[in-house]
């Protein structure tokens, strides 16, 4: 790595200065998201129902709109705040992890925006075909709880590249990943049917089985990657793994 050591203090004010710009972007981006909200939120109605649209409270109206905005304000700099992540990150980097992300978020969100769309164009539609009653009754829950269904479906797409990630960056290794699927399917459980998303528990139990699919597959992706790895390769990263990293501290 050819960048030069950097001591605590700096390792911060460059945090904070890559955290304003963020801020900074979203506070100049949300404006203008939330002027375009009811217009968007009204499409999307339509799209997702086609019923008369209901709004029993001013604040009820305000703050659906807020989240929406946040929501999509987030989604649109998403790429912005991955550059952001990747700069400050990359002090930390070897050269070929530093090409690895390159190559991967592109189409990372790529996926995304693909599960998103695929999510409030056939998913959220179908459950709600198989609901009915107060769901129907807010605006406010009713589209608060596509856009938790949508998110969580986009986010499960990225978890064979996060398994992947997390072992290829000495983070989790991929036996321990392996060993401790009982305890992380137990806790996904827990959050999962607690959520606030209510649709009779089907959008629970489908959340819970997507990610379970996402899950496996990133370790079948992860146990084939290194079952078919070249030998030189294998020892080249277990001579990496036995030199020191570079302490940010």
């Amino acid at each position: 790595m050819e960048d030069r050591e950097q001591s605590l203090s700096e390792h911060l004010a460059e945090l904070r200065s890559r955290v304003k710009r963020v801020l900074i972007a979203i506070s100049l981006f949300l404006p203008i998201v939330f002027f375009f909200s009811p217009k968007i939120i009204r499409l999307l109605w339509r799209e997702l129902l086609g019923e008369e649209m209901f709004v029993f409270s001013v604040m009820e109206w305000i703050l659906l709109n807020l989240s929406f905005s946040l929501i999509l304000t987030l989604i649109v700099l998403y790429p912005y705040l991955m550059l952001e992540l990747y700069l400050f990150a990359k002090p930390g980097l070897y050269e070929n992890e530093r090409k690895f992300l390159k190559t991967v978020l592109i189409p990372s969100y790529a996926l995304f925006l693909f599960g998103i769309l695929f999510a409030f164009k056939i998913l959220v539609p179908f459950l709600y075909s198989l609901s009915y009653g107060e769901e129907f009754f807010s605006v406010g829950k009713t589209l608060g709880n596509a856009l938790s269904i949508a998110f969580f479906f986009a986010i499960s797409l990225q978890i064979p590249l996060a398994v992947y990630l997390l072992d290829r960056f000495r983070i989790v290794e991929y036996s321990t990943m392996k060993n401790l699927r009982v305890p992380i399917y137990f806790l996904i459980a827990i959050l999962m049917l607690n959520s606030p998303t209510n649709l009779s528990g089907i959008s629970q139990l489908l959340a819970l089985l997507l990610f379970g699919v996402m899950f496996e597959l990133g370790l079948l992706l992860l146990g084939i990657s290194k079952r078919y790895k070249h030998p030189k390769k294998l020892n080249d990263d277990a001579n990496s793994d036995r030199r020191r990293r570079r302490s940010w501290l």
